[in-house]
Protein backbone atom coordinates (compact mmCIF):
# COMPACT_ATOMS: atom_id res chain seq x y z
CA UNK A 1 0.00 0.00 0.00
CA UNK A 2 1.24 3.15 -0.86
CA UNK A 3 1.98 6.15 2.32
CA UNK A 4 0.25 9.44 0.74
CA UNK A 5 0.02 12.72 2.69
CA UNK A 6 -3.24 14.17 3.90
CA UNK A 7 -4.39 16.25 0.95
CA UNK A 8 -1.71 15.71 -1.60
CA UNK A 9 -2.35 13.74 -4.74
CA UNK A 10 0.76 11.72 -5.29
CA UNK A 11 1.56 9.31 -8.26
CA UNK A 12 3.83 6.42 -8.59
CA UNK A 13 4.35 3.35 -10.29
CA UNK A 14 2.81 -0.08 -9.09
CA UNK A 15 2.90 -3.79 -9.64
CA UNK A 16 -0.17 -6.32 -10.21
CA UNK A 17 -0.76 -9.89 -10.21
CA UNK A 18 -3.94 -11.41 -11.76
CA UNK A 19 -5.20 -13.99 -11.21
CA UNK A 20 -3.68 -16.07 -13.55
CA UNK A 21 -0.15 -15.20 -11.98
CA UNK A 22 0.48 -12.78 -14.84
CA UNK A 23 2.91 -9.72 -13.78
CA UNK A 24 1.40 -5.99 -14.52
CA UNK A 25 2.64 -2.77 -14.03
CA UNK A 26 0.44 0.04 -13.72
CA UNK A 27 0.53 3.98 -12.89
CA UNK A 28 -1.55 4.93 -9.63
CA UNK A 29 -2.35 8.61 -8.96
CA UNK A 30 -4.50 9.39 -5.22
CA UNK A 31 -5.07 11.42 -2.19
CA UNK A 32 -5.18 9.92 1.65
CA UNK A 33 -8.29 9.59 2.69
CA UNK A 34 -9.99 9.54 -0.84
CA UNK A 35 -12.67 7.51 -1.04
CA UNK A 36 -13.54 7.32 -4.59
CA UNK A 37 -12.06 4.48 -7.02
CA UNK A 38 -11.34 4.60 -10.50
CA UNK A 39 -9.74 2.22 -13.04
CA UNK A 40 -8.84 3.34 -16.45
CA UNK A 41 -8.60 0.55 -18.57
CA UNK A 42 -6.89 1.66 -22.11
CA UNK A 43 -6.68 0.56 -26.05
CA UNK A 44 -5.43 -2.18 -27.87
CA UNK A 45 -2.08 -1.44 -29.37
CA UNK A 46 -1.69 1.33 -26.54
CA UNK A 47 -0.87 2.23 -22.54
CA UNK A 48 -1.35 3.10 -19.38
CA UNK A 49 -0.11 6.57 -20.62
CA UNK A 50 -2.82 7.15 -22.87
CA UNK A 51 -4.57 8.13 -19.34
CA UNK A 52 -1.70 10.18 -17.79
CA UNK A 53 -3.41 13.77 -18.26
CA UNK A 54 -6.98 12.22 -17.06
CA UNK A 55 -5.47 10.41 -14.04
CA UNK A 56 -3.54 13.63 -12.94
CA UNK A 57 -6.80 15.64 -13.39
CA UNK A 58 -8.94 12.89 -11.62
CA UNK A 59 -6.60 12.42 -8.41
CA UNK A 60 -6.74 16.17 -8.10
CA UNK A 61 -10.70 15.80 -7.87
CA UNK A 62 -10.43 13.47 -4.90
CA UNK A 63 -9.96 10.18 -6.46
CA UNK A 64 -8.17 7.44 -6.47
CA UNK A 65 -7.08 6.49 -9.91
CA UNK A 66 -5.12 3.62 -11.30
CA UNK A 67 -4.65 2.74 -15.16
CA UNK A 68 -2.97 -1.02 -15.34
CA UNK A 69 -0.79 -1.85 -18.43
CA UNK A 70 -2.77 -4.87 -19.47
CA UNK A 71 -1.29 -8.26 -20.83
CA UNK A 72 0.92 -8.11 -23.57
CA UNK A 73 1.28 -3.86 -23.70
CA UNK A 74 3.42 -1.43 -21.96
CA UNK A 75 5.78 -2.76 -19.21
CA UNK A 76 3.37 -5.58 -18.32
CA UNK A 77 3.58 -8.75 -18.98
CA UNK A 78 3.81 -10.63 -22.76
CA UNK A 79 4.92 -6.82 -23.82
CA UNK A 80 5.84 -6.69 -27.52
CA UNK A 81 4.68 -10.72 -27.99
CA UNK A 82 1.98 -11.59 -30.41
CA UNK A 83 -1.28 -11.95 -28.37
CA UNK A 84 -3.57 -15.45 -28.65
CA UNK A 85 -7.44 -15.06 -28.59
CA UNK A 86 -6.73 -16.48 -24.91
CA UNK A 87 -4.65 -13.50 -23.81
CA UNK A 88 -7.46 -11.38 -25.02
CA UNK A 89 -10.30 -12.87 -22.83
CA UNK A 90 -7.54 -13.42 -20.05
CA UNK A 91 -7.21 -9.24 -19.96
CA UNK A 92 -10.50 -9.11 -17.82
CA UNK A 93 -8.35 -10.76 -15.25
CA UNK A 94 -5.88 -7.35 -15.44
CA UNK A 95 -8.89 -5.19 -14.66
CA UNK A 96 -10.14 -7.16 -12.05
CA UNK A 97 -6.63 -6.93 -10.25
CA UNK A 98 -6.36 -3.13 -10.32
CA UNK A 99 -9.90 -3.09 -9.20
CA UNK A 100 -8.42 -5.30 -5.64
CA UNK A 101 -5.90 -3.53 -5.52
CA UNK A 102 -7.68 0.13 -5.41
CA UNK A 103 -9.66 -1.56 -2.77
CA UNK A 104 -6.86 -2.78 -0.49
CA UNK A 105 -5.10 0.93 -0.76
CA UNK A 106 -8.24 2.19 0.87
CA UNK A 107 -11.24 2.70 -2.24
CA UNK A 108 -14.71 1.99 -1.10
CA UNK A 109 -16.45 3.12 -4.07
CA UNK A 110 -15.23 1.82 -7.39
CA UNK A 111 -16.11 3.04 -11.11
CA UNK A 112 -14.39 1.89 -14.31
CA UNK A 113 -13.46 3.70 -17.39
CA UNK A 114 -12.75 1.79 -20.26
CA UNK A 115 -11.74 2.71 -24.13
CA UNK A 116 -12.65 0.17 -27.30
CA UNK A 117 -11.66 -3.24 -25.91
CA UNK A 118 -10.91 -1.61 -22.31
CA UNK A 119 -14.86 -0.63 -21.65
CA UNK A 120 -15.64 -4.12 -23.03
CA UNK A 121 -13.29 -5.22 -20.32
CA UNK A 122 -15.00 -3.02 -17.87
CA UNK A 123 -18.33 -4.27 -18.27
CA UNK A 124 -16.69 -7.92 -17.84
CA UNK A 125 -15.09 -6.99 -14.51
CA UNK A 126 -17.78 -5.49 -13.32
CA UNK A 127 -20.62 -8.22 -14.42
CA UNK A 128 -19.09 -10.71 -11.95
CA UNK A 129 -18.42 -7.96 -9.74
CA UNK A 130 -21.29 -6.01 -7.95
CA UNK A 131 -19.69 -3.75 -5.84
CA UNK A 132 -18.89 -1.87 -8.95
CA UNK A 133 -21.15 1.07 -8.95
CA UNK A 134 -20.00 2.98 -12.14
CA UNK A 135 -19.28 2.75 -15.77
CA UNK A 136 -18.04 4.64 -18.44
CA UNK A 137 -17.37 3.49 -21.87
CA UNK A 138 -15.66 5.01 -24.69
CA UNK A 139 -16.20 3.29 -28.00
CA UNK A 140 -17.50 -0.27 -27.02
CA UNK A 141 -17.84 -2.54 -29.16
CA UNK A 142 -20.35 -5.68 -29.63
CA UNK A 143 -17.41 -7.49 -30.10
CA UNK A 144 -13.30 -6.94 -30.02
CA UNK A 145 -10.84 -9.48 -30.30
CA UNK A 146 -13.48 -11.91 -28.50
CA UNK A 147 -14.38 -10.08 -25.89
CA UNK A 148 -18.03 -8.95 -25.93
CA UNK A 149 -19.67 -6.71 -23.96
CA UNK A 150 -23.87 -7.57 -24.52
CA UNK A 151 -24.48 -10.05 -22.10
CA UNK A 152 -22.14 -8.82 -19.20
CA UNK A 153 -24.07 -5.41 -19.54
CA UNK A 154 -27.13 -7.83 -19.05
CA UNK A 155 -25.70 -9.17 -15.87
CA UNK A 156 -24.77 -5.61 -15.07
CA UNK A 157 -27.67 -4.54 -14.80
CA UNK A 158 -29.54 -1.47 -12.68
CA UNK A 159 -25.82 0.08 -12.36
CA UNK A 160 -24.81 2.89 -13.90
CA UNK A 161 -23.12 3.91 -17.32
CA UNK A 162 -22.41 6.35 -19.73
CA UNK A 163 -21.76 5.52 -23.05
CA UNK A 164 -19.64 7.59 -25.44
CA UNK A 165 -19.00 7.30 -29.70
CA UNK A 166 -18.29 9.79 -31.86
CA UNK A 167 -20.63 9.40 -34.83
CA UNK A 168 -18.02 8.58 -37.95
CA UNK A 169 -16.39 5.50 -35.88
CA UNK A 170 -19.43 3.39 -37.63
CA UNK A 171 -18.87 0.82 -35.31
CA UNK A 172 -18.55 1.89 -32.31
CA UNK A 173 -21.29 3.95 -32.67
CA UNK A 174 -23.89 1.78 -33.76
CA UNK A 175 -22.52 -0.86 -30.33
CA UNK A 176 -22.95 2.10 -28.13
CA UNK A 177 -26.19 2.51 -29.74
CA UNK A 178 -27.52 -0.89 -29.16
CA UNK A 179 -25.92 -1.01 -25.96
CA UNK A 180 -27.33 2.17 -24.80
CA UNK A 181 -31.27 0.72 -25.91
CA UNK A 182 -30.29 -2.27 -23.82
CA UNK A 183 -28.86 -0.57 -20.56
CA UNK A 184 -31.46 -1.23 -17.71
CA UNK A 185 -30.41 1.67 -15.11
CA UNK A 186 -29.38 5.26 -14.79
CA UNK A 187 -27.36 5.86 -18.35
CA UNK A 188 -26.42 8.46 -20.80
CA UNK A 189 -25.29 8.35 -24.63
CA UNK A 190 -23.16 10.51 -25.50
CA UNK A 191 -22.95 10.91 -29.64
CA UNK A 192 -19.93 13.11 -30.83
CA UNK A 193 -18.93 14.57 -34.26
CA UNK A 194 -15.19 13.38 -35.52
CA UNK A 195 -13.99 12.80 -32.32
CA UNK A 196 -11.99 9.40 -33.19
CA UNK A 197 -12.40 6.66 -31.29
CA UNK A 198 -11.49 5.70 -27.62
CA UNK A 199 -8.99 7.63 -26.00
CA UNK A 200 -8.60 10.16 -28.94
CA UNK A 201 -11.64 11.66 -28.53
CA UNK A 202 -10.60 13.15 -25.11
CA UNK A 203 -8.29 15.08 -26.81
CA UNK A 204 -10.80 15.91 -30.05
CA UNK A 205 -13.94 16.87 -27.55
CA UNK A 206 -13.35 19.68 -25.55
CA UNK A 207 -16.29 18.75 -23.67
CA UNK A 208 -15.76 14.98 -22.97
CA UNK A 209 -13.60 15.04 -19.65
CA UNK A 210 -15.89 17.70 -18.14
CA UNK A 211 -18.66 15.00 -18.78
CA UNK A 212 -16.80 12.06 -17.58
CA UNK A 213 -15.27 14.06 -14.40
CA UNK A 214 -18.84 14.59 -13.60
CA UNK A 215 -20.51 11.17 -14.29
CA UNK A 216 -18.23 9.62 -11.77
CA UNK A 217 -18.16 12.61 -9.48
CA UNK A 218 -21.71 12.12 -9.09
CA UNK A 219 -22.88 15.72 -10.43
CA UNK A 220 -23.89 14.87 -13.61
CA UNK A 221 -27.68 15.67 -14.48
CA UNK A 222 -30.30 13.67 -16.42
CA UNK A 223 -32.63 14.43 -18.47
CA UNK A 224 -35.43 14.20 -15.65
CA UNK A 225 -32.63 16.35 -13.20
CA UNK A 226 -31.63 13.74 -11.00
CA UNK A 227 -28.08 13.07 -10.55
CA UNK A 228 -25.96 9.54 -11.28
CA UNK A 229 -24.82 7.98 -8.07
CA UNK A 230 -22.87 5.17 -8.14
CA UNK A 231 -25.22 2.43 -7.43
CA UNK A 232 -23.23 -1.41 -5.91
CA UNK A 233 -25.32 -3.97 -7.32
CA UNK A 234 -26.29 -4.51 -3.67
CA UNK A 235 -27.86 -1.17 -3.79
CA UNK A 236 -31.41 0.13 -3.88
CA UNK A 237 -31.79 1.37 -7.54
CA UNK A 238 -34.00 3.67 -9.29
CA UNK A 239 -36.18 2.96 -12.58
CA UNK A 240 -34.82 3.55 -15.97
CA UNK A 241 -33.92 6.48 -17.27
CA UNK A 242 -33.97 7.31 -21.06
CA UNK A 243 -31.01 8.61 -22.83
CA UNK A 244 -30.22 12.24 -23.43
CA UNK A 245 -27.72 11.55 -25.91
CA UNK A 246 -28.82 12.11 -29.96
CA UNK A 247 -29.27 8.16 -31.52
CA UNK A 248 -27.69 7.43 -34.68
CA UNK A 249 -29.85 6.05 -37.48
CA UNK A 250 -27.65 2.58 -38.68
CA UNK A 251 -28.72 0.26 -41.13
CA UNK A 252 -28.07 -3.43 -39.80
Amino acid sequence: MLMLLAGVATAAQISLTAADGTRLKAAYAGTKGAEKGVVLVHMLGRSSGDWDYLAERLSHRGLRVIAPDLRGHGASAKAGDELADADYLAMKQDVVAAIAWLRKDGAKEISCVGASIGANLCLQAAAEDPDVGNLVLLSPGLKYKGVTSGEALDAYGERPVLLVASEEDRYAAKSTQVLDQRAKGQHHFALLEAAGHGTKMLNRDPSLEGTLTSWLLGTFQLSDGTAVIARPAGATTVGEVETTGQKLDVHQ
